[in-house]
């Protein structure tokens, strides 16, 4: 069967773009032929055509014959439009990813979640649609989008296998992770706020905070905040603290971090799925997080949830962790039980479980299983 894939960017370190490159691994592995249709491509395994806008796309011949056309959805994009325009004979499939909503990014970006959302109910015109979390599907809901929907929950890749003991339970320095963009909706102010309350409330804390970050997508003024903290905490806190900045980390030196890391804090304020809490969770890290959007979905009661923007509990439960983790009955054992635990759940986003629910969907959209 031959497919047509669309969206505006296929590029690296980016959520949306690792599903789209997945998604069409799996469907040629399937034995399809498939084309992604969009402004640009970073990946170089994936089959693609750049493209300037819809009228790049419409007379192309492969798009034109494509028994179905799928369409990922995020963000506005003027290649979303093409929905209606799809060859009568093809099934349409949307996968949605949610939309940050604007309370949550800076004033320069409300435009574009405004035309965001007006443009979400292109859905409409989909044969079905497969959402990333159930909170995904719930926003659809809201939004009284009643097409035909199912939860088609993303690949996580890489997942590491804990190791036997963290290297804190040794040296007993508390190794902290964040991973993900540094923009208002992660929550990185928040997260430099918390951990400095931390060194301030115990004085016997020795914490080494290491954040792995796209600079590309990040905001600048919270950049130098982190660049700033790095610099003045140890004037402040002398050696018992070191913060890093890893910026456009390999994965490689993720997955260490992860691997060695204690506690993997996270003060999101929203997100349709979160692959970092399912990483630090499979490396045996203990997770922090607001409790809000697909956090405590995707968390699987293995997180400690935190009231969303209370930083002073924030502070607390970081706290509460930072004894936890240096108690001798967690490392005596407490650490192994809970790490095989949440490593378990981890392995349920694994990229075997998700290509076949991915090929399965593919493959009843064009059989018409779907249809009723």
């Amino acid at each position: 069967m031959k497919i047509s894939v669309v969206h505006g960017i296929c590029v690296r370190n980016d959520a949306i773009s690792n599903a789209i490159a997945d998604n069409i691994g799996w469907l040629i592995e399937a034995g399809h032929e498939v084309v992604l249709f969009a402004y640009a491509c970073e990946h170089a395994a994936v089959p693609h055509r750049l493209v300037r806008d819809v009228t790049d796309i419409l007379p192309d011949p492969h798009f034109q014959a494509s028994d179905a056309v799928i369409f990922h959805f995020g963000i506005f994009y003027p290649l979303f439009d093409l929905i209606m325009l799809v060859p009568a004979h093809a099934r349409r499939l949307v996968v949605f990813h949610n939309i940050t909503p604007k309370q949550f990014v800076g004033a320069e970006h409300h435009a574009t979640i405004d035309k965001s959302f007006a443009q979400m109910g292109n859905v409409m015109f989909a044969d079905h649609v497969a959402c990333d979390s159930a909170s995904n599907l719930a926003v659809l809901r809201a939004a009284a989008v009643t097409t035909p929907a199912s939860v088609l929950p993303l690949a996580v890749h890489g997942q590491a296998q804990p190791c036997a003991a963290k290297p804190g339970h040794a040296d007993g320095v508390v190794r902290i992770v964040f991973i993900g963009r540094l923009v208002q909706s992660k929550g990185v102010a928040d997260l430099l706020d918390a951990v400095a309350r931390c060194l301030r409330a115990d004085t016997t804390a020795q914490i080494a905070l290491d954040l792995v970050a796209n600079l590309g997508f990040s905001d600048p003024v919270l950049v130098d905040a982190v660049h700033s903290a790095a610099a003045e905490w140890p004037l402040v806190f002398g050696p018992r603290v070191t913060l890093r900045l890893h910026g456009d980390a390999p994965d490689e030196l993720k997955q260490r971090l992860l691997v060695q890391g204690d506690v993997f804090v996270l003060p999101t304020y929203h997100e349709g799925f979160c692959v970092p809490i399912v990483e630090a969770l499979s490396a045996g890290c203990r997770v922090v997080c607001y409790d809000n959007s697909n956090t405590p979905a995707i968390a699987g009661g293995f997180a400690r949830l935190v009231p969303t923007g209370d930083i002073a509990a924030l502070a607390q439960a970081i706290g509460d962790e930072l004894a936890l983790v240096r108690s001798p009955p967690w490392q005596a054992d407490g650490f192994a039980t809970f790490a095989a635990g949440a490593w378990g759940h981890a392995q349920t986003f694994a990229p075997a479980r998700a290509r076949h629910r991915l090929t399965t969907l593919v493959a009843d959209l064009l059989n018409g299983a779907l249809d009723n």
